[in-house]
């Protein structure tokens, strides 16, 4: 017969290995991660995880930074202009800046750590094959994948495959110059190289291709100082170019936003087909309503319908959020929010860079340049992908850092 303590034992095995398979689950599926998160929750809890929070909380108080910017957001939901029973039901997009006081406990095992970048990587790898194959025609156009040979995404669609994939390809550098045993550490380099073609020359996804853009000149300068700074620099400018050059799908697109950057200077209200125009559209009209509501915002969940209020013509786009998460906080929460937003991402990335913290401060900075960046133009905090990779990855860097593992 087993004993409780026992019980607790395995079902702190079957957590470990939850959040292990997150890291699988995440590029490819949100229905697997919601089956995983439920599995994972259900035993941690049994497992007595909880109990070690206050004592993860002193060693290390950025674990408490997410979970603090969700109470923030939860006090936004005290009014509003929607009911308060939809406002704590839009609260629940934001829960994933709870997960780092489950995951960090679970990835304080290093071989959960271990496991875990494995399945991220081998995700992230079958991914790179499959939108490699796409875009040669190797791989048929299926139903169960979400593009083509002109924008060959995969499981994800364009926004989200490169943000991972920009992602991918910083966490395959960085193992890869880790790796002593040279033919690792030529087919990480190898991966980490197609993943920069799959973002800038393969998909169509705007954002990713400026996050890949600072993590290559971020990395640049922490491997190499002032000259990899520079390096990492010439760098972009040569993929930019290459790419425009050789990749239709990047000049198509690169054209494409130029013309609509242009048509958005002259158009009083911008048309659907228009993703640049409608951004400055929704920035512009964001700003409007912030600096009625510079204070206390309009409420957590209330932009849509302040945004609807403010803006009167009939021909315009009204938006769910403003695909820039620091004016959504601002415009729900205050200037003040959105600040505190900035905090948070600044400290996170502050302490790691001015401390040796091996591969996973690495990472730690990676996960939180690519956030900060990608949130200029898309409001990913309420993004169920991007929201939970951040979780997870900020996590496992916490759990990790300081720590002697090259994997």
């Amino acid at each position: 017969m087993l004993s409780w303590k026992n019980v607790q034992t395995r079902a702190r095995a079957v957590a470990g290995w939850g959040v292990v398979a997150l890291g699988f689950s995440i590029p490819i599926s949100t229905s697997l991660d919601g089956i995983l998160l439920v599995i994972t929750i259900a035993a941690w809890i049994v497992s007595g995880g909880f109990n070690e929070l206050p004592k993860i909380a002193r060693e290390n108080g950025f674990v408490l930074l997410l979970p603090g910017l969700f109470v923030l957001i939860g006090l936004g939901t005290a009014h509003g202009l929607i009911p308060f029973g939809e406002r704590v039901r839009y609260l629940r997009k934001y829960d994933d800046l709870l997960f780092p006081l489950m995951f960090v406990p679970l990835f304080r095992d290093p071989a959960v750590r271990e496991r875990g970048l494995w399945a991220f990587g081998i995700s992230m790898g079958l991914t790179l094959m499959i939108s490699l194959g796409l875009a040669t025609g190797w791989v048929p156009k299926t139903t169960w994948l979400q593009g083509d040979s002109s924008n060959a995404t995969v499981f994800k669609r364009q926004i989200t495959h490169n943000i991972l994939m920009a992602f991918a390809a910083f966490v395959f550098a960085e193992i890869a110059v880790r790796r002593h045993v040279l033919w690792q550490r030529y087919g990480l380099g190898l991966l980490a190289l197609g993943a920069v073609v799959d973002v800038f020359m393969l998909v169509q996804g705007r954002t990713g291709q400026a996050i890949l853009s600072v993590l290559i000149v971020l990395w640049g300068q922490r491997r190499l100082g002032v000259r990899g700074l520079f390096m990492g620099a010439t760098a972009v400018v040569f993929l930019l170019a290459f790419s425009y050059a050789v990749s239709p799908v990047f000049q198509k697109r690169m054209e494409k936003t130029v013309m609509e950057m242009e048509r958005a200077q002259v158009e009083t209200v911008a048309p659907e087909s228009s993703s640049v125009g409608l951004r400055m559209e929704w920035y512009k009209n964001t700003i409007r309503l912030i600096a009625v509501h510079p204070f206390v915002g309009v409420g957590t969940g209330s932009f849509a319908e302040a945004y609807r209020s403010t803006v009167t013509d009939p021909e315009a786009v009204r938006p769910a959020h403003p695909h820039n998460q620091y004016l959504l906080t601002a415009a729900e929460l205050g200037i003040i929010g959105s600040v505190l937003l900035l905090a948070v991402f600044g400290r996170l990335w502050w302490e790691s860079r001015h401390s040796n913290a091996g591969l996973y401060g690495e990472l730690r900075q990676g996960i939180v340049v690519a956030m900060a960046v990608g949130c200029l133009f898309n409001s990913l905090l309420l993004d169920h992908t991007e929201g939970l990779l951040f979780a997870w990855v900020l996590s496992m860097a916490l759990a990790g850092e300081g720590t002697k593992e090259l994997l």
